[in-house]
This record gives structure tokens, C-alpha cells and sequence, in this order.
């Protein structure tokens, strides 16, 4: 059978240039460091490689919530921490103000300070967050959720709605409660009362001089509601954080399985490329040779 010149050169060529391929295949692998350098390399890694980083995007996703209904809930807190202080300082001065030797003048300097503290309830119950949305609203955030008519009417504009975020694949966390919790809870007069009505009948009563003994029962009812809600956003607090720490974990071990997916094996990959160049080189020697070997050659 003839072999032609032509035929023996571009066999030599298409060998020199098939082993430059698998060379430079391997030499980007090494430059970047991962295995699979386009999906038809291996089509199966990359579509479980695809699904993690997508696992993974969610996760990202997760955490950023985690850590959004963190500030929220920190916000939350400190409101009702100021809250409780301001309570505690108006029980405080309900014990004074019923104390019989008091008198008309010094009761009407402690409802004189009770009345800035009607102010500081509806601030505190008016905060708001870093995106200026009302942390006491229920999913009316937008809408400033309480006032007061300035006659001891107390009006609540929020609804019963609570907000959730998702911080893991099967856990959401509220991330607010709504301002009911400072209206309509059981007065000791009978019926139901809520927190800035009760400040203000105490003051309107030791303006008066008369004492006003319910109102303890009223602030101590109100002092248990928050602090009842307060160890509740302490638990959604820790609940957040183990789920971070749980995201943590998940994290890392996809990023295992991902690595054993798409990143080089060094020591492999070293070798191989030794390999390949050695047999380029082996290309390249003979092409040498073989090109010397036409007829042309040989009748000179």
C-alpha cells in the first residue's frame, strides 16, 4: 500500500498537534486549579456541581437572613428593654404617689414626671428600624402604629401580623411582634386597659390627689407581658444562631463534595503533564526524522 508524502506529513502534524492539545488542557487545569474546565469534560460532575452551587447560593441566602432578623430582633429587644425600664420607673413613683403622707403638691409632681413618661411609651412603642419600617406595626410597617387624641385615648393603626423570615431549607423566624402587646390586657378594675391608658389615669388621678392603687396591679400585669415577649425574642435569638451554626456545617460539607467534584489533584495532574510533554517531544522527534525520509531525499 502507498503512503504518500502529503499523507505521512499530516499524520506527523495532526499527532504534534493533538499532543499540544491534551498539553495545554493540562497546563490550564494546573493554571487554574480546578478539574473540569468546560461541562464536556465531565457532563455528570457539572450538573452536581451546578446543584451545589445553587445549595450553596441558598445558603448565602440563609445567613443573610439569619442576620437581618438578628438586628431586627436586637431592635426589638432594646425597645423593650426601654419599655421595662419605663415601667419600672412609673411603679415606682404609683408606690409614691399612693403614699397617704405625700400630699397634694408632691403628687403632682410625680404625675408631672409620669406625663413625660406617657411620651416616651409612645416613642418606644413608635420605634422604628434602620430601613425606617415600624417594629411594633404587625405588616403595617409603613404606618406610624400608635397615637394618642392628647384626652387619654390610646389608638393602635398596626394589625395582628407577624413577619417571618427564612433562615434555613425547613425554618423560618418571626422577626417582630405586633403592638397589641400593649393593648387590651385584663384590668384590675375589670374589663381591659392598655399601657398608655394606665399612664394616663395615674397621672390624671394624683393631679386630682386622689391615689390610684390599680395601677399597680395594671403595671405589674403589663411588666409581665414584656417580659414574657422578651424571653421569646431571646429564644428566636438563639434559634437564629444555631441555625447559622447548622448552615455553618451544611456549608462546609458541600464545599467538600464540591471540592472532591472540581478541583485539580496536583500530584495527578503534574505527572500527566510530564507525560504528555515527554510525548510531544517524542511527536516532534519524529516528524524530524520522517520528514528526511521522502524519495526526493533519497535520490540525492
Amino acid at each position: 500500500m502507498r503512503i504518500s508524502t502529503a499523507q505521512i506529513f499530516r499524520q506527523s502534524v495532526d499527532a504534534m498537534l493533538d499532543r499540544q492539545k491534551e498539553l495545554s488542557q493540562t497546563e490550564l487545569q494546573v493554571a487554574s486549579g480546578k478539574r473540569i474546565l468546560n461541562p464536556s469534560d465531565d457532563p455528570s460532575a457539572t450538573v452536581r456541581i451546578l446543584d451545589l452551587k445553587e445549595t450553596q447560593q441558598r445558603l448565602l441566602q440563609f445567613q443573610r437572613n439569619a442576620d437581618a432578623a438578628t438586628a431586627k430582633l436586637d431592635q426589638e429587644e432594646t425597645a423593650l428593654q426601654g419599655m421595662e425600664n419605663l415601667l419600672q420607673r412609673v411603679r415606682e413613683l404609683a408606690v409614691q404617689g399612693n403614699n397617704d403622707p405625700l400630699g397634694a403638691e408632691g403628687r403632682s409632681a410625680v404625675a408631672a414626671e409620669i406625663r413625660q413618661h406617657i411620651d416616651s411609651f409612645l416613642q418606644l412603642a413608635n420605634t422604628q428600624d434602620a430601613n425606617g419600617e415600624y417594629v411594633f406595626a404587625g405588616f403595617q410597617s409603613q404606618t406610624t402604629p400608635f397615637s394618642h387624641d392628647g384626652v387619654g385615648n390610646f389608638s393602635y393603626h398596626g394589625d395582628s401580623g407577624q413577619r417571618m423570615l427564612k433562615i434555613g431549607e425547613s425554618r423560618e423566624v418571626a422577626v417582630g411582634d405586633p403592638g397589641s402587646i400593649f393593648m387590651d390586657f385584663a384590668a384590675a378594675g375589670g374589663g381591659t386597659t392598655n399601657v398608655g391608658e394606665v399612664l394616663y389615669r395615674l397621672a390624671t388621678n394624683l393631679e386630682a390627689g386622689n391615689a390610684d392603687p390599680e395601677a399597680l396591679s395594671d403595671i405589674d400585669t403589663a411588666l409581665g407581658s414584656l417580659l414574657n415577649l422578651r424571653a421569646k425574642v431571646g429564644a428566636r435569638m438563639n434559634a437564629i444562631d444555631e441555625q447559622k451554626d447548622a448552615n455553618d456545617a451544611f456549608d462546609l460539607a458541600v464545599t467538600t463534595v464540591r471540592s472532591s467534584l472540581e478541583d485539580l489533584d496536583y500530584a495527578e495532574a503534574i505527572s500527566r503533564f510530564n507525560q504528555q510533554l515527554t510525548a510531544l517531544q517524542a511527536a516532534q522527534q519524529s516528524f524530524i526524522k520522517i520528514q528526511d525520509m521522502s524519495l526526493f531525499n533519497f535520490m540525492r
